[in-house]
């Protein structure tokens, strides 16, 4: 099915019903040629707003992508939920798992979109002057790089190594899987020459991939790596921009309200339309709904709400003592909720909180009540300040003060100070790692960065059904070794 995937959705990308959001406004150009496209300016801004849509179906942040970082890591408890589902968090999946096969199949196609439009950059280097200039068929092209080291990333980090699709090496009968070390060098070139191309967030309309966005999941990339002073100077880049500030209050950045806002570096955008908030991306994980919604708001909800993924005891006791980001997260017995008109009476058996981030419940009576328009906001720029401060803990720099400006947002006593010696000294490298840890953690609670974090820094013996040399990557979906013709079961991940 992949190796048909890759081919027919080059020709298929502008026939495939694509969504609008309320800032990015999503075309969908019937009836264009392939071979000539784009012709005009509509043409090329339709075709790259296509690429950013599988970001928003079923096997990405529409509903799989949450769950399965969640359930691998330590952020989330639940019993509840289908096998499919109930296999992450006891790691028993395996390559037959068909939310694996969406999270790789969708991202397959946000590749196979973008690199038909980099296919096309002679066409778009021969559009009119007049109509569309040297900066705007630079940033196009830059978004297509950008989004294409996004999904590569999504993929990379998952699975190891992968086919590597570009307009240069495509074949229908597919691709046998390359050495992960050549997609990561095409995802930092890409991101570079993006972060060249790209507007900065002031010049751009929400919602698109900017320079801050290239240079932010450039430095992520290279943090994942080790590769720490590469990762400084792409954060800074970021950092020293001007661009980008903490919101005042910590929650701007889980509601609809407060969307794309200053501390956002790039949000997956979801919206109703129609008047129908249940209409979504199609259950075959191909982006063919006309309205873009999230799952993440019931599937997370206490309140009428799946209660799929509560937040952990664990995590929940990590909170310092006065943490505003505490109640910022979470709901507990007794607290108010549907715009302050109804109290959460109990919690449940076993659990002392239920999600506030995220929620839809802070303003309606039940998180059931319809799918989630909220954006997933994929960066932001206090987990820029929290990974630069990582990078500055192993090359030299100022992580205490990276890690302070966090902590001044929620208002909480500072790294270095007399209240947080005791707990969180600071003097040495190893003090400053655990402070980052604490830090992540709570800053970060429930937006899928836990068990990533968990992966690269070693330390995911704290998972009991985690195995190691078997669980650091997913198997490759069985769907993909049946069709594509360059792979095999000898070929798949060790241990599966």
């Amino acid at each position: 099915m992949m190796k048909k995937q890759i081919l027919i959705l080059i020709f298929m990308v502008f026939l495939i019903s694509s969504c609008e959001t309320n800032d990015l406004e999503l075309s969908n150009p019937t009836a264009i040629s392939t071979t000539t496209f784009p012709t005009n300016l509509e043409e090329l801004k339709g075709g790259v707003n296509a690429t950013y849509s599988p970001l928003q179906t079923q096997g990405l942040y529409g509903r799989y992508l949450f769950y399965m970082y969640d359930y691998m890591g330590d952020d989330v408890q639940t019993e509840r939920g289908t096998p499919d589902l109930l296999a992450f968090k006891n790691f028993t999946f395996r390559a037959s798992n068909n939310d694996i096969f969406l999270y790789w199949k969708n991202a397959y196609i946000g590749v196979s979109r973008a690199n038909f439009i980099l296919d096309k950059q002679d066409n778009i280097a021969a559009l009119d002057a007049g109509e569309v200039s040297q900066e705007m068929k630079d940033k196009f092209i830059g978004e297509a790089k950008f989004l294409r080291a996004y999904y590569y990333f999504l993929l990379v980090e998952r699975f190891g190594d992968i086919p590597l699709y570009t307009p240069e090496n495509l074949d229908p009968n597919g691709l046998p899987r390359t050495p992960k070390e050549e997609i990561y060098q095409l995802i930092i070139s890409d991101l570079t020459d993006a972060g060249s191309k790209l507007l900065l967030k002031s010049e751009e309309e929400p919602g698109r991939a900017t320079k801050g966005a290239a240079y932010a999941l450039l430095g992520k990339v290279h943090l994942f790596r080790g590769e720490y002073q590469e990762a400084k100077v792409a954060f800074n880049k970021v950092i020293n921009s001007g661009e980008y500030t903490l919101t005042t209050e910590y929650f701007d950045n889980f509601d609809s309200a407060h969307e794309n806002n200053s501390e956002s570096v790039f949000e997956v955008q979801f919206v109703y339309d129609n008047g129908n908030p249940w209409g979504y991306a199609g259950w075959d994980g191909l982006d063919n709904g006309y309205v873009e919604t999230t799952w993440r708001s019931a599937e997370y909800g206490a309140v009428g709400g799946f209660h799929n993924n509560d937040p952990s005891e664990e995590l929940v006791n990590e909170f310092e003592a006065g943490d505003p980001r505490l109640h910022a997260s979470f709901y507990f017995a007794g607290d108010a909720y549907s715009s302050g008109t109804i109290t959460q009476e109990q919690i449940g058996v076993g659990i002392s909180a239920t999600w506030r981030k995220y929620q839809r419940s802070h303003t309606v009576s039940s998180d059931y009540s319809g799918l989630s328009d909220i954006n997933h906001r994929a960066i932001r720029y206090a987990d820029v300040l929290l990974m630069a401060a990582e990078a500055e803990n192993e090359v030299g720099g100022n992580p205490v003060g990276l890690l302070n400006q966090v902590r001044t947002r929620a208002a909480m006593p500072l790294y270095g100070s007399a209240d947080m010696n005791p707990t969180y000294p600071v003097t040495t490298s190893a003090e400053i790692f655990t402070a980052i840890v604490h830090e992540r953690r709570v800053e970060l609670a429930g937006e899928q960065t836990r068990f990533p974090d968990l992966l690269r820094w070693n330390m995911m013996s704290i998972i009991p059904a985690f195995q190691a040399g078997k669980h650091e990557v997913l198997p490759i979906p069985q769907t993909e070794i049946d069709t594509n013709l360059s792979i095999n079961s000898s070929d798949q991940n060790t241990g599966y």
